[in-house]
């Protein structure tokens, strides 16, 4: 019984999708899967000349990315436009296979010159579509005129269709495997940063329980030294940078001391960004002065008013924020009549953990505190 060439064909394209998507479900590389992917396609339908059109929408064209028994300059280089004169192009944007038995005699679509330079006679575009969108074209180049018959173009189709579903399994692996990293370093900056908050959080408990104050008292001057803390935090996380800018702080924390007198506090101080640990000491040496200047100073009456003012200087390499916060026009204060662990965590504890210098000045016309320190 004689063979039938074209059941032969059939056979060996139906042999050829099961190898390949045995292989696609088993590689991990893209360059990889493309190459074998117009390796077998070429094996397959006898054909010298197949290559992968990837779709590079931002730039307009199609780079061959991946192809067999091209000249070496070819693959990764070369590249076709994706407009609809473009064999490729038409595909692309139709969604149908672009089928040319003769190009010489094709007068829809303007010939690729690295086509006519490898003596291509016939072509079959067909799209590689894609979950989301389609990732380019397959195309079959023959040296030889070529009839395609109606099953050449539905292997074809099936096959760009698995090729599809391989690189969007890839994607999506890749996709999880970033996700799993940026998880992996969320958790161990999470971790490290309760680490820090709660040795800071401790340190205050420890410190404000040692001043001679009754229970109520210690509520309220501990609670508002955490929401501080926690103000400054929450700023940090919505930039999800571990970065935090200080005006931003600024107005978080002394909100309060403004609301019902807009004039009470002035800010005034460039955006910049500081360290998530800087941001939380910036931020609880604001408090402090804000607490202290609404129980003892300038906004414990009514004509007071406080000015917060900040500069950032130095070059990129060595910039440092210099602060300045003057109370005026509130009641005479005298050193011994601020001491505690305020004071030592306005002059000490933020100026070692800020890894720079603080200073209080009891003057006549008000409260000054200047702190400075590196933004790094």
């Amino acid at each position: 019984m004689a063979r039938d060439p074209l059941l032969d064909d059939v056979r060996t394209q139906r042999a050829t999708l099961a190898d390949f998507g045995l292989f696609a479900f088993q590689c991990d590389d893209l360059d990889e899967l493309l190459h074998r992917a117009t390796e077998l396609v070429s094996e397959a339908m006898d054909v010298g000349l197949v290559k992968v059109l990837e779709h590079r929408s931002e730039r307009r064209d199609m780079l061959i990315r991946a192809g067999v028994n091209w000249q070496p300059d070819v693959v990764g280089h070369v590249t076709f436009s994706d407009h609809a004169h473009s064999p490729g192009g038409y595909a692309l944007l139709s969604g149908e296979p672009v089928i040319s038995a003769n190009i010489s005699e094709e007068r829809r679509f303007e010939i690729p010159d690295v086509l006519i330079r490898h003596g291509v006679r016939s072509m079959v575009n067909v799209i590689i579509a894609g979950k989301d969108k389609p990732y380019g074209v397959l195309e079959v180049d023959a040296r030889e005129y070529r009839s395609f018959t109606g099953d050449d173009v539905d292997f074809l189709r099936t096959y760009a269709n698995l090729l599809a579903a391989a690189i969007d399994r890839m994607r999506w692996h890749r996709e999880l495997q970033e996700r799993a990293r940026e998880q992996g370093l969320l958790a161990r900056e999470l971790g490290h940063r309760v680490k820090n908050t709660l040795g800071l959080v401790q340190a205050l408990v420890s410190r404000t329980a040692t001043a001679k104050r009754t229970a109520k008292e210690f509520q309220q001057a501990f609670l508002g030294r955490l929401q501080a803390l926690a103000a400054a935090e929450n700023l940090v996380l919505e930039d999800r940078d571990d970065a935090v800018d200080p005006r931003r702080i600024a107005e978080e924390v002394l909100e309060p001391h403004r609301s019902g007198r807009p004039g009470a506090v002035l800010i005034d101080g460039p955006s910049a960004r500081l360290p998530a640990r800087k941001g939380r000491m910036f931020g609880l040496a604001l408090h402090e002065l804000a607490t202290n200047a609404a129980k003892y100073g300038a906004l414990s009456v009514s004509e007071g008013s406080v000015s917060l003012e900040w500069h950032v200087k130095g070059p990129d390499n060595d910039r440092h924020l210099q602060l300045l916060w003057q109370e005026r026009d509130g009641p005479e204060i005298s050193p011994s009549e601020r001491k505690g662990f305020g004071t030592r965590l306005l002059e000490d504890v933020v100026s070692h953990e800020l890894n720079g210098t603080a200073e209080l000045d009891y003057r006549p016309e008000g409260l000054t505190y200047t702190l400075c320190f590196p933004t790094e």
